[in-house]
């Protein structure tokens, strides 16, 4: 019976000893992943929508016009954009590709607006969306490329996300 008794006594100490201590007690520090992250399965598509185009400056051959482009962020976390490559049509006929270079935080579930500037050489232009453009009429848009975006989160590192949009805008002078 003695032996029985060291035994079991034996088995509930080893079985007390891997038990872990008991969380969130007076004193003791809260878990780390609990006050530095939110609670994220998974990385939303950011969302792309022109909302206008502006002429800056026009010429019988050039135009100069900026491009107001609203980016919405379903995210529960902020995000920043370190760069954007685009190529943007008006009325499925190519205007203007590039590269913009700079930082923009786009805060959790909320917008920022970005603007970018680009000359439009209407030689190689259909007359109608020339037409379009000076009588400050509503051109159909298409913008595609990537933004590389960084969530400063180390378990989602920094990634590409690939967009498409079209739709229409009013030219404004």
């Amino acid at each position: 019976m003695r032996k029985y008794l060291v035994v079991l006594a034996v088995f509930f100490l080893l079985a007390a000893c891997k038990s872990s201590p008991p969380q969130g007690g007076e004193g003791s520090p809260p878990p780390e992943s609990a006050a530095a992250e939110p609670e994220i399965k998974q990385i939303e598509e950011l969302q792309f929508t022109i909302t206008s185009i502006t002429i800056l400056q026009a010429d019988l051959i050039n135009t100069r016009l900026k491009l107001d482009l609203k980016i919405d962020n379903p995210n529960a976390i902020p995000l920043t954009l370190t760069s954007f490559h685009y190529e943007l049509y008006g009325n499925e006929r190519f205007w203007t590709s590039g590269t913009e270079k700079y930082l923009v935080v786009i805060p959790a579930r909320d917008s920022s607006e970005v603007s970018f500037e680009f000359e439009m050489n209407f030689i190689n232009m259909r007359r109608r969306l020339l037409d379009d453009v000076i009588a400050l009429r509503e051109v159909r848009y298409r913008v595609v490329g990537y933004v590389d975006v960084q969530t400063d989160i180390p378990r989602f590192p920094d990634f590409r996300a690939n967009f498409d949009h079209s739709g229409t805008s009013t030219v404004i002078k």
